[in-house]
């Protein structure tokens, strides 16, 4: 088994410097940036009888483009969609179509090539199509070609087995250039999937962000740079995988940064790529935590002595009021001591305690 790994694994790797040798006889030029090739459904292995769609992107239409393979051209292209684009489809793929396919401009210019596999098995391995830049998440998904809930999975690189998922899903969370290889997954009770190349690229942009976290109230420079130089070069900033800024300088400052300003954030060069995701941490900060302890002791100051004048100001209304009562009490009979006049029941019903039984008793 050993032996016949090692041996699918260099036919793989000579038909890929093979599909070079093809491509550079074919063109003198350089690959575009802006040109590439893109395939729908988006993934490396196909299903035997599988439709598939090539769409090249970023040609001259006008001039003429096509996409072909090691053999032939495909037949079947149309560029009525859009006049920038040219799209090639093929209905009914077979193992046979398996290979490199690549798009060709009239002027010359090439995309870079994208292997897909056609297979007569019952599993395949989602992969990306494209390489995926260091720093990104990757997953690659095993599935059977009539069941789609989770399935039992053994998934392998370079035909050593690395994980067994019960979800048929592998995830890699921050992929590294060591990830890069050739990967496969093995259904249990069903079969096994070809395998596929999974290109990582290290990226040629990076964004300095501070290392430590910052604290509430304070700047913070964002600055995007390829590693090779230090001069400023427009770019788009990211948080979160939303744009949030265009710099013609190449940075991006926050003012007085926020707790809501923490999260995820990037940058992109055009032309050259994107920078892996760094987090920004941002603390609150001791000063606002030493006013907020002001305002609160500031605000249960003005609650007491709210409290302290309702309570006076109550006392004094009572006591004037009773002063009226005994004045209006004084007024009525001039004669009666103020001295018996009490409260009877409710507040205005004062009554005299009459002393002409007293009299009566000591007569």
């Amino acid at each position: 088994m050993e032996v016949t790994a090692l041996s699918v694994r260099l036919w793989i790797n000579g038909m890929m410097l093979l599909l070079a040798q093809v491509q550079q006889s074919h063109a003198q030029t350089s690959v575009s940036d802006a040109a590439f090739l893109r395939i729908v459904p988006s993934r490396l292995q196909l299903f035997e009888y599988e439709s598939v769609s090539f769409t090249c992107e970023g040609f001259n239409v006008s001039a003429g483009c096509k996409v072909r393979n090691i053999k032939e051209i495909i037949p079947k292209c149309s560029n009525r969609t859009a006049t920038s684009t040219v799209t090639c489809t093929i209905n009914y793929a077979y193992p046979s179509d398996s290979g490199g396919y690549w798009c060709e401009g009239e002027g010359g210019e090439i995309s870079s090539t994208v292997n897909i596999t056609v297979t007569a098995g019952s599993a395949i391995l989602e992969s990306p199509v494209l390489p995926v830049m260091e720093g990104d998440g990757v997953t690659l998904q095993c599935r059977n070609k009539t069941t789609f809930f989770n399935l039992t999975v053994d998934f392998y690189k370079d035909g050593l087995h690395i994980e067994t998922s019960s979800t048929g899903n592998m995830t890699i969370e921050r992929v590294l250039k060591s990830h890069e290889g050739l990967y496969k997954c093995n259904i249990s009770g069903v079969g096994e999937s070809p395998e596929s190349w999974l290109a990582v690229r290290g990226s040629d942009v990076i964004m300095e962000s501070p290392v430590h976290p910052v604290t509430e109230g304070d700047a913070v420079t964002l600055r995007c740079r390829k590693q090779e130089t230090s001069s400023d070069l427009k770019a788009d900033f990211f948080k979160d995988g939303h744009l949030i800024r265009n710099s013609s300088a190449g940075e991006m400052t926050i003012h007085s940064v926020s707790k809501s300003d923490e999260g995820l954030y990037k940058c992109s060069i055009s032309g050259a790529g994107e920078s892996p995701e760094s987090w920004l941490l941002v603390e609150a900060s001791d000063q606002q935590e030493i006013n907020f302890s002001r305002h609160y002791k500031l605000l249960l100051w003005i609650i007491i002595s709210v409290v302290l004048v309702l309570q006076l100001l109550v006392i004094g209304l009572l006591y004037r009021k009773k002063q009226l009562v005994l004045l209006e009490t004084k007024m009525n009979d001039p004669k009666r001591e103020l001295r018996n006049v009490v409260k009877k029941g409710g507040e205005d019903e004062p009554f005299v305690i009459d002393d002409t039984s007293k009299a009566l008793q000591y007569g």
